[in-house]
């Protein structure tokens, strides 16, 4: 029985407490395109709990890495996986202490 009183107290904290995750809305735009490369922008809502975020493109030759604090961010140079208009990237969100909040996959096709 007493495991059980013991139960209650933590749910009843717990309840209504919601969590919004970074990169829960992820918005891109091609800025650019011209000779297989483009300029994209890549907007994702804020989180009071992320300290900065990570946002690298797979596809892209070299590989691209780019930071930021900011909850959006703009990559030049972008290219396609070969035979294709898909790009990919993807989004890691730390926290504070360096620790990761979320990570995200995200394509981008370069010819709309």
């Amino acid at each position: 029985m007493s495991k059980f009183i013991f139960l209650i107290p933590l749910f009843a904290m717990s309840m209504g407490m919601a969590y919004a995750e970074p990169f829960d809305n992820i918005q891109t735009s091609v800025m650019e395109y011209s000779n297989n490369t483009a300029t994209v922008k890549i907007t994702w809502n804020y989180d009071e709990q992320a300290s900065s975020y990570q946002i690298g493109c797979v596809s892209c030759f070299p590989h691209i890495i780019e930071s930021t604090n900011d909850n959006s961010i703009v990559i030049g140079n972008v290219t396609s996986f070969p035979n294709n208009s898909l790009a990919m990237f993807y989004g890691i969100a730390y926290d504070f202490e360096g620790d990761i909040l979320s990570a995200k996959q995200i394509l981008i096709d370069l010819i709309p």
